[in-house]
């Protein structure tokens, strides 16, 4: 029978049977980290989160061909180096992504920065891979990721563990930190007190990897998209490969 209103016990029971887990199959991802700016930082990292002890910052592009919650789209992502209680992160400052169904889940539940892409693509060749993110016509996002050396995927979430200061483990634990809110219908105010939200994801590698440290990351802006306001200042590192990712609550 249909209903419009549900008690708390059966709002849980069916939270419950759809599961917290989205996985993401043979996910080809390219992502990169780089040396940003101190006090751009500074400047817009909203308390109570601070800033890493590195001004570092990272990027990607992904294509997910297959997912347990039924979308099929490609995502790209800019995140600041944050820290929250002792634990690093990133704070997200924009994930676009080319799939609504994506675009209401991440944010409606985890408060994710999401919007509408139009297009957002990864191409490899033997030489290495290059993508781009283009929204409201206009090319914000572009990447190109020369391969250098290949590695087995256990050395690369090795190398992230140490950045991130987690122990080794099978997988890499990116933490996000978002905000999530929404404004209330008469436009007075919010909803709520806006949340401060860390999601934890888990990208285990499948297979080898490649390693790029000269990478060309362009960010640029639009008039509503200032992502060129974040300094590419010094490329560290990239990785391109396929994964399984498992997005935790």
């Amino acid at each position: 029978m249909l209903k419009f209103y549900l008690e708390d016990s059966e709002f849980s029971e069916l939270i419950g049977s759809l599961g917290v887990r989205a996985t993401f199959f043979d996910a080809e991802m390219a992502m990169v980290f780089f040396k940003t700016d101190s006090e751009v930082c500074r400047r817009i990292l909203p308390p109570p989160l601070n800033p890493a002890p590195e001004p570092l910052a990272m990027a990607f592009l992904a294509r997910y061909p297959r997912t347990n919650f039924g979308s099929v789209y490609n995502e790209a992502t800019l995140a600041l180096g944050a820290e929250y209680g002792g634990e690093l992160g990133g704070y997200i400052l924009t994930m676009p992504v080319t799939d609504d169904m994506a675009c209401i889940l991440g944010r409606e539940i985890f408060g994710f920065p999401k919007k509408l892409a139009d297009e957002i693509s990864l191409r490899k060749t033997e030489e290495g891979v290059k993508g781009r993110y283009v929204r409201k016509g206009v090319e914000l996002m572009s990447l190109s990721l020369p391969f250098e050396e290949e590695v087995e995927g256990r050395e690369l979430v090795e190398r992230l563990g140490a950045m991130t200061s987690q122990p080794p483990a099978e997988e890499w634990r990116a933490v996000s930190y978002n905000f999530k809110y929404f404004f209330s219908p008469e436009l007075s105010g919010f909803d709520y007190r806006p949340r401060l939200v860390k999601q934890t994801t888990l990208f285990k590698p499948l297979g080898r990897v490649k390693l790029s440290y000269r990478f060309d990351l362009q960010l640029r802006s639009s008039d509503t998209d200032p992502l060129g306001e974040i300094p590419v200042l010094e490329p560290l590192f990239g990785f391109y490969g396929t994964f399984q990712n498992t997005m935790e609550a």
